[in-house]
């Protein structure tokens, strides 16, 4: 069995939430049939990847169930018989294994039956959409424009705004400050003068120049946002949030700077960026796959799986042992919810890859199957049932 086995194929679908439900039952099976080539297999992708073996042991740790208790009392075996030979991935692997093994037995991949989707509507009294292309242009002068959601995108040039395919937003002869804002469940894109693309989360705002004329180029964000940096090494690009400032010259890189989060996110997908918070005169450098968060306590930084924090913008809500209420707080945000957090637990974490153009029932109906936990929705509130 090697890397190229169905098996570790199929289990990199499993990592990646892209397996059909027959593909699923056939991965359950070989780890129900197949032990000792499972724990090869799990070794093998894991044992490099430290951070996401505390991730699913924490995970592990609540799990009370037959599999977990099998998986312990095979690992101990191993230990026992092989006391020399262990390593420090055996229980870090084990935890892995129990949770694959109880997640597996849930469907909460993008790739769902019609019928369980109908199944999943009828639990809920009423449905909700998923969110859309929606933004507000308030222009220099103060003007407020309703931007057309069927497109996407605007583009800002010397003499005017204009969505991506020319038609005209508006004109303006001078250079002026002008705010792109998106409501909970809206988003949408905009290309700057210099070529810098953004992408705007729900509930998020960016100002900007229509021109940059000075050296830097200077924006400030309030929510999330995804930039890719034209480059311009005469002329950094300067990114204001949350109490940071972000300096780059062209790089790619996400920002989380919700004021309902506990911590302002940075995360570099690629290139380089400087990151200094206010009242601090010494920058922090990041490099890519790295992510620094700043909250009361100071900046840290951390390696972590970047494209998991640039996933909403290709669509997906993309979780690995997110805490439940951040995951709930971005899905308020998408689908314009108000949440009552009353009686959530704050210690569950869940790992799942779910499409962001589902209706908040499949949303729910996968979070459930999870965590074991029940909602009650009606008309846009949501919270946990008894």
């Amino acid at each position: 069995m090697g890397k190229h086995s169905t098996e570790y194929k199929l289990f990199e679908k499993y990592i990646n939430k892209t397996l059909t439900e027959d593909e699923l039952s056939q991965l359950r099976l070989f780890f129900q049939q197949e032990e000792d080539k499972a724990d090869w297999l799990l070794k093998t992708y894991f044992e490099s990847d430290i951070e996401a073996f505390s991730d699913l042991h924490h995970r592990a740790e609540t799990v009370e169930n037959r599999a977990w208790q099998v998986i312990q009392a095979r690992m101990n075996k191993v230990a026992t018989v092989r006391k020399t030979a262990v390593h420090s991935w055996i229980p870090k692997f084990a935890a892995a294994a129990a949770v694959l093994l109880v997640l597996s037995l849930t469907t909460y991949f993008v790739n769902r039956s019609g019928a369980e989707r109908s199944i999943a509507s009828k639990a809920y009294s009423n449905d909700v959409l998923p969110g859309t292309s929606r933004a507000t242009l308030v222009t220099g002068n103060g003007t407020v424009l309703q931007l057309n959601g069927a497109k996407e995108e605007i583009v800002v040039d010397g003499s005017a705004i204009r969505y991506k395919d020319g038609a005209l937003v508006e004109d303006h002869q001078s250079n002026q400050n002008i705010t792109l804002s998106t409501p909970m469940g809206g988003q949408y894109r905009v290309v700057l003068s210099d070529g810098t693309k953004v992408w705007l989360n729900a509930a998020s705002s960016l100002s900007y120049p229509t021109n940059f004329s000075a050296k830097e180029r200077i924006v400030a964000l309030s929510g999330e946002a995804y930039f890719e940096v034209s480059h311009d090494a005469s002329h950094p690009f300067i990114v204001r949030s949350a109490g940071q400032e972000i300096k780059v010259l062209g790089t790619s890189f996400n920002v989380n700077a919700y004021k309902d989060e506990p911590k302002t996110a940075t995360t570099l997908i690629e290139g380089s960026v400087q990151l200094k918070p206010a009242g601090n005169l010494n920058p922090l450098q990041l490099h890519p796959g790295e992510q620094a968060t700043l909250d009361l306590n100071g900046l840290a930084t951390r390696e972590v799986d970047a494209a998991l924090f640039a996933a909403w913008k290709d669509g997906e809500f993309r979780f690995k042992a997110t805490p439940l209420l951040e995951a709930l707080r971005q899905i308020s945000r998408w689908y314009d919810l108000d949440i009552n957090y009353a009686g959530i637990p704050n210690d569950i974490q869940i790992h799942a890859s779910i499409n962001r153009n589902n209706q908040l029932s499949t949303v729910l109906h996968a979070l459930e199957k999870i965590t074991d936990l029940k909602f009650n929705v009606k008309g846009r509130s949501l919270k946990l049932m008894p």
